[in-house]
């Protein structure tokens, strides 16, 4: 009877399994790192593009101009502050009783995002009439990027107070649009939506503007933003963040520096009004309080604030109340400014 032999197990070494072990944990780890690099490099691509579509919106049309109203007008450009971006508008004299021309209270317009100096959904034009036919000069133009301005990017007011700026370095230093009616004895400004926003920024950093009214402005753009970004960008949430890093990234625009909560107060002792409309779905009706809480805060404070009942919608006030509103915004600019002499 034969014995068969047995083959002895081969055992692996301790030192070989722990090398199989290492090589098999330094895979994962790879893989793991390239998989995250794939995925940032992803999602910087995903929100550098989602940045300059925020930052460069499709311009509207001009379709009117001050002729639709009867009224004379100048063509006029001019240059923001610090980054001399070039903006086109027109300069609209006011009339006195007496048909005569004058340029001595000056009103400047301020339109939203997006629109131009001539936003007929807005009514600026026809707001613009109302003002020059009780004695306001007007100037309205297109902020950058928008109507017939220069490009450049869109930044919520944070690139376009330096516009607001620029009007007012214009209208005290540049070119005279109508040269034998001379500079404007005092300037104002009206702004509606972002330019409503974009007018509190710039007010705050000049005193020049005597007087504002700031109609259905946000406090802080980054809760509109937070809310508007992924319906319109189509991205979740999850990259609005990097959105807003991005577009600091590539324009240097710091939208979490758009707050004109943090500024109003520096417009005292000059007067202010802040407009709103109770049913506006896009700027939240409480960012009215939020901005005249701000600005009473200051000593010597002059604020109003006027909510309007109804649902008519966002930016939609003077559509609404027309003849009450004009009526109350001229009552508002004699009074800040004083009577043309």
């Amino acid at each position: 009877m034969s014995t068969r032999l047995s083959r002895p197990e081969k055992i692996e070494s301790p030192a070989r399994a722990s090398d199989k072990v290492g090589r098999r944990w330094r895979w994962l780890v790879t893989a793991l790192l390239i998989l995250s690099m794939v995925v940032t490099t992803a999602y910087v691509v995903v929100v550098g593009y989602g940045a300059t579509q925020l930052a460069n919106v499709a311009r509207l049309p001009l379709h009117t101009d001050p002729t639709h109203y009867g009224l004379q007008y100048q063509n006029v450009s001019f240059t923001s502050r610090e980054d001399h971006v070039q903006l086109v508008g027109w300069f609209i004299p006011g009339i006195l009783p007496d048909k005569s021309l004058t340029t001595q209270r000056t009103i400047i317009m301020v339109h939203g995002y997006p629109g131009n100096r001539g936003t007929e959904s807005v009514g600026i034009l026809d707001i613009a009439n109302q003002f020059v036919r009780h004695g306001f000069a007007v100037l309205t133009f297109d902020l950058r990027a928008a109507g017939k301005s220069a490009p450049a990017p869109e930044s919520m007011g944070y690139f376009e107070q330096r516009d607001v700026l620029g009007a007012v370095d214009f209208l005290q230093s540049g070119s005279l649009p109508y040269p034998g009616l001379g500079r404007p004895r005092v300037i104002a400004g009206w702004g509606v939506s972002m330019g409503g926003a974009t007018l509190l920024l710039a007010a705050s950093r000049e005193p020049t503007i005597r007087a504002v009214v700031s109609d259905c402005a946000y406090s802080d753009v980054l809760p509109i933003l937070q809310r508007d970004m992924p319906p319109t960008s189509h991205l979740p949430p999850m990259f609005t963040p990097g959105l807003i890093l991005a577009a600091q990234v590539i324009y240097g625009m710091v939208l979490p520096d758009v707050r004109p909560v943090d500024v109003v107060r520096n417009l005292v002792p000059r007067p202010v009004w802040f407009i709103q409309d109770e049913g506006d779905k896009k700027v939240p009706p409480v960012d009215m309080e939020i901005l005249a809480q701000a600005a009473r805060s200051a000593p010597g404070a002059h604020v109003e604030t006027w909510m309007i009942a109804g649902k008519v919608g966002h930016a939609k006030s003077f559509l609404k109340m027309r003849d009450v509103y004009i009526n109350r915004l001229i009552a508002f600019y004699t009074a800040a400014l004083g009577p043309n002499v």
